[in-house]
């Protein structure tokens, strides 16, 4: 297909985008919807204009990303090896807890939310401990059965070689497993920011979730669709560095049906390389770092409001002043 048929091919699946926010600007100002409760898209875009100069919206923004990082990041720590060492080498005890873990992925996680203040109390841990819980069960069990569908020939051949057990896992288990449990990091991701948000909505001081919250309990309506689209859009860039990491590391596979148009076989497909993995990898380290900063000096301006006396102080939350209306 020529370059112009492939601009071509990318602008009919954006239209459907491009009609929504047309319409979206147009349906308010034609009266079609009402516009208190739909502001047009010029309004909401003013309205993060404003929010961008006051400089309110990148803390949300930054707070809500280290929230949503850090608990992924520590379901990966807990799920990766747990569900390494069940799938692989305890595979009875796999099948003896498999009854219990899929009850345990089923609860809803507010309903844990006040075991959660208990333990952990009203600060920035109760919030990652609900964004853990969640991300935690797909990647543990994409794991499980990554692992244990590892093709025998393969582990067959390889013991016949006389490699080690832990040659054996670098070498052979975890390149086969690898793309499969992709699949359950990228569900886990997905499931990220919707629950963050609505955890920062219960019990919050900054964060995308109480922007929007504390937006709509003063009727600063625009300021909700604000804080929504950002939502929208932190949860749409961490799917895509997911999918241009599993592409970069993983060249072999097909590209995805959805990329490519119907029926249509590609001789050459551009897929991002290691420096693409590299700089998203730096990316969310920066996230890390700043956001944790930032929670600290949060805290820190909670504390001193609070008196600073409590030791019970960390169970405040984390309010950010503004020079704008409505916060």
């Amino acid at each position: 297909m020529s370059q112009a048929g492939y601009m071509n091919n990318y602008l009919l699946r954006s239209s459907g985008v491009l009609l929504f926010l047309t319409l979206w600007e147009t349906a308010p100002r034609l009266a079609w919807l009402d516009p208190y409760f739909v502001p047009p898209l010029s309004v909401v875009v003013a309205e993060i204009g404003l929010l961008l100069g006051t400089g309110d919206l990148p803390i949300h923004l930054l707070v809500s990303s280290w929230r949503g990082v850090t608990g992924l990041f520590l379901a990966l720590l807990i799920a990766l090896p747990l569900g390494v060492i069940l799938g692989r080498w305890l595979t009875g005890l796999a099948d003896a807890l498999d009854p219990l873990l899929r009850v345990l992925s089923q609860v809803n996680p507010f309903a844990l939310l006040p075991l959660f203040l208990l333990f952990f109390g009203i600060g920035e841990t109760a919030k990652v401990a609900v964004v853990t819980w969640v991300t935690l069960w797909p990647i543990l069990f994409y794991t499980i059965t990554a692992t244990r569908t590892v093709d025998p020939l393969q582990i067959k051949s390889a013991a016949a070689l006389g490699v080690t057990r832990s040659q054996m896992l670098c070498k052979v288990i975890l390149p086969a497993a690898v793309p499969t449990i992709f699949i359950g990091i990228r569900i886990g991701a997905s499931l990220t920011f919707f629950i963050l948000i609505a955890a920062e909505m219960l019990g919050a001081g900054s964060g995308l979730g109480w922007l929007v919250h504390n937006s709509a309990m003063n009727y600063l309506i625009p300021r909700i669709y604000a804080g929504a689209t950002f939502i929208i859009l932190l949860g749409f860039l961490l799917n895509r560095f997911l999918l241009y990491l599993e592409k970069s590391l993983f060249a072999w596979q097909e590209y995805p049906a959805s990329w490519t148009t119907a029926g249509e076989i590609r001789p050459y497909v551009w897929r991002p390389g290691k420096g693409a993995a590299i700089a998203g990898a730096a990316t969310l380290s920066v996230i890390l770092i700043l956001g944790a900063c930032e929670v600290r000096k949060l805290n820190q301006e909670a504390m001193a409001g609070a008196g600073g006396s409590s030791g019970h102080a960390k169970h405040f939350g984390t309010p950010v002043e503004s020079g704008s209306g409505g916060f």
